[in-house]
């Protein structure tokens, strides 16, 4: 549609020229075609140079919070930060934040044990610190407990000198201490502290917004918000508060009213979001759509940074703190999914720029992919002059199901239009391969297979031919863990249920979307080579798989109350619940389960089931021998972009992009790289510091850790290098079963019909 309104313009542009030109003298003609010659050339240069340059900078420190930043002037910035260690920081930059050095911040003055809650820059040379003890539960991930301490840190550069501050809160109850009894959120302004004060009451937390007087501590104002969660922030020197309402407000800093004429409506947006420079009437702030900028009554917006064209629209970032140092530097902290990292990204107007990048390419998918988007976002950042789009079949407006989706993508594929890359799970990709829809990349893949650069038995279960048209990016395969003595037993799904028979607290195995699973991984046996289906097989896996959902129905009072099986059947998207099947390593660890069904898919897992908790022998055995899934991706062999498709296809490939999307610390769970450097990378012992964080849950819970000898991962790897077939995962097959699966599954109908509804659809299907 867009290409189409484009053209549109483009003629009814060129018809007005000409109707100009026909009532025009002879050489009107010749001065239209100059002076349009002359503006393209000016709009060209003009519009087409000018963006802000995105630069990942390496901060000295890992950096889990980061509490405050302070303007000095146009390149001085400050900042207060927590490591990783939960180390306090004071850094500072003179170059608007490209480099950045520690100024020296003694720590003596901390207790043992506690840890800066919050904290911010004071208005004399000075630093307020709000600090809680460190809880010693080993799964509340040490968060700060008790009764908050206050302190103030003076001539920080000088003479360093620490007063406690004596605050005026209400005196707490023995029971709000197991939370954290403090303030949680503080700032500055001319001697005045103020803080967002938590507490908790039974279930319910109650938020109250103080004003203390820094000189004796004493309450100048408060604000109660009863169980409404607010937070507060200083910009120049005004307060802002956020009552997430879609307004954030200016508050008279001396008595806390709020001013009226300065209310911004700014929906859905954290204080951490924006950054205000009331001195010039100036707001930035930033969402995965990019960063823009207005003035305090938002008459007018710019996008000054497009997300498309930057990493934190990577779904697999969250922006943790959006920093405006002027128009044209910006800078944000961005953390992973699983907040365990954070890294700092800055962006600095370029002249010289080219406003949108020259090439393009499209990369298709059925469903929502965090780590597609992953790898998109990579690929923008080491390659500016392309812009990748993702589009994802699911998402469009004209689509009701799976069939829908794929029958549009068939037809822009035939048409010429269709995209350029496409990830092929839940697609028919044996369907394309032998229509040749797909471009053979085996001579662009030779030299990988030859030089054993990839698990060459993960790629070649994909040839056809001698023909390479699917390519592996990472893979997984089926286990199930448990104790030794249980899990040596199960070879198969009958197994598997007698092995739970025995289990006497039931519900003990926590499986989700338990017959796609199983469906996927036996499918070569459900369906011959000439796309029949086995009745016997098939009735056989429905059976057992009733059974099992009969003996593992969720009951009330269960730990988690665990995932009813084929939960997600009232979901649009089946494959994305096949998908989510993960194993529930930790979940055994802990003890709460006997048994954890899914697929193996990162190193992080494997350490995990070994004996490191006293009384427990755990193990793995493969479920389903020989077969894996793995993440694929296809070249469309009638895309005109075949070399930018073949470089995006060898970045993915690299050592480098393996070892980052494999990264243990990602929050999605992609599966182990086909790429062996990566693989070598993943395994080889980490350094003290990582084998600390790795065990340390482990010695919390009473356990030990030390990581597998080699010979370990060697096992590992020889059963990794046994796999040959591909799970199924065409989303039209899955859906076609699971939907006719219900009604014997609720007992509406016999296992017999069910089986013969199924064979005669799904053989329909294959034919056409």
């Amino acid at each position: 549609m867009k290409k189409k309104v484009i053209f549109f313009i483009g003629i009814m542009f060129l018809l007005s020229l000409f109707l100009g030109a026909c009532a025009s003298p002879k050489n009107e003609k010749q001065k239209v075609a100059k002076t349009e010659n002359l503006e393209n050339d000016e709009l060209k240069e003009t519009v087409t140079k000018g963006r802000y340059r995105e630069e990942k900078i390496d901060f000295p420190v890992p950096i889990k919070t980061v509490f405050d930043v302070l303007y000095k002037d146009k390149d001085e910035i400050q900042i207060l930060l927590e490591d990783e260690q939960f180390t306090f920081y004071f850094y500072e930059s003179k170059d608007s934040g490209v480099t950045w050095q520690q100024k020296e911040l003694k720590n003596e003055w901390l207790p043992e044990h506690y840890r800066v809650v919050s904290a911010c820059f004071g208005t004399k040379e000075d630093i307020i610190v709000s600090a809680g003890k460190i809880s010693e539960n080993p799964l509340d991930e040490e968060h700060a407990i008790g009764e908050y301490l206050y302190f103030r840190l003076n001539n920080i550069e000088r003479d360093f000198q620490v007063n406690q501050l004596a605050l005026h809160l209400p005196e707490p109850k023995e029971e709000y201490l197991d939370l954290g009894y403090g303030l949680t959120q503080i700032c500055s302004i001319d001697e005045k502290l103020y803080g967002i004060f938590n507490t908790k009451i039974e279930e319910e937390l109650t938020y109250q917004l103080f004003c203390f007087s820094l000189t004796d501590g004493s309450v100048s104002w408060k604000l109660d918000f009863d169980t409404k969660p607010v937070e507060i922030a200083k910009f120049g020197d005004k307060l802002y508060l956020n009552e997430y309402d879609g307004q954030i407000k200016t508050l008279d800093k001396k008595t806390g009213q709020e001013l009226p004429e300065s209310s911004i409506s700014l929906e859905h947006s954290f204080l951490n979001y924006m950054d205000i420079k009331p001195e010039t009437n100036k707001l930035f702030y930033c969402n995965e759509t990019g960063i823009y900028g207005t003035d305090d009554t938002m008459t007018l917006t710019e996008l000054l940074v497009d997300g498309n064209l930057s990493r934190f629209s990577d779904k697999g970032y969250q922006i943790r703190k959006f920093c405006s140092v002027n128009e044209q530097v910006f800078f944000m902290f961005l953390a992973d999914n699983s907040f365990t990292k954070m890294e700092l990204f800055r962006y600095e107007y370029d002249a010289e720029l080219a406003t949108q990048p020259k090439d393009e390419l499209m990369v298709y998918s059925l469903e929502d992919s965090e780590i597609v988007d992953k790898i998109i976002s990579d690929f923008r950042a080491s390659h500016q002059d392309i812009f990748v789009k993702h589009k994802i079949g699911m998402q469009d407006s004209s689509v009701t199901n799976v069939s829908d989706a794929i029958n549009i993508l068939n037809t822009e594929i035939m048409a010429g239009n269709g995209p350029d890359i496409l990830i092929l799970n839940g697609l028919p990709w044996e369907a394309y391969e032998e229509k040749e829809i797909l471009m053979d990349v085996s001579n662009d893949l030779d030299s990988y297979i030859k030089e054993k650069k990839v698990f060459e038995n993960i790629f070649s279960a994909y040839q056809k031919d001698n023909a390479q048209y699917v390519v592996p990016i990472s893979f997984q395969f089926p286990v199930i863990i448990g104790e030794e003595s249980q899990v040596s037993q199960i070879h198969s799904i009958e197994d598997l249920l007698r092995v739970i028979e025995r289990i006497e607290d039931m519900p003990s195995l926590s499986i989700e979307g338990f017959l796609p699973y199983v469906v996927s991984i036996y499918w070569d046996k459900i369906q011959d080579e000439n796309d029949s289906i086995s009745k016997e097989e098939l009735k056989n896996i429905l059976e057992k798989a009733k059974e099992i959902n009969d003996l593992l129905q969720p009951k009330e009072g269960d730990f988690m109350n665990f995932f009813k099986m084929l939960g997600h059947w009232e979901e649009e998207s089946v494959y994305e619940a096949f998908a989510e099947n993960f194993l529930d390593v930790w979940n055994v660890v802990y003890g709460h389960v006997a048994l954890s069904l899914g697929n193996l898919s990162s190193i992080r897992e494997f350490t995990a089931i070994s004996d490191h908790m006293p009384n427990q022998n755990l193990s793995y055995q493969i479920f389903s021998d020989k077969v894996f899934s793995s993440l694929n991706m296809g070249i469309n062999g009638r895309t005109p972009s075949r070399e930018l498709a073949k470089e995006f296809l060898e970045f993915v490939l690299s050592e480098k992009e393996q070892k980052i999307i494999s990264d243990e610390r990602q929050i999605f769970k992609v599966g182990f790289p086909v790429n062996k450097d990566a693989w070598e990378a993943i395994i080889a012992k980490p350094s003290p510091k990582e084998l600390e964080d790795y065990g340390d849950i482990f010695e919390r819970l009473g356990g030990t850790f030390e990581w597998p000898e080699q010979k370990e991962f060697h096992k590992l790897e020889q059963k990794m290098e046994n796999l040959s077939t591909p799970a199924m995962e065409d989303s039209i097959v899955m859906h076609t079963i699971l939907e006719s699966a219900k009604p014997y599954l609720s007992g509406e109908k016999t296992v017999d019909t069910v089986v013969n509804e199924i064979t005669q659809a799904l053989e329909l299907y294959f034919t056409e």
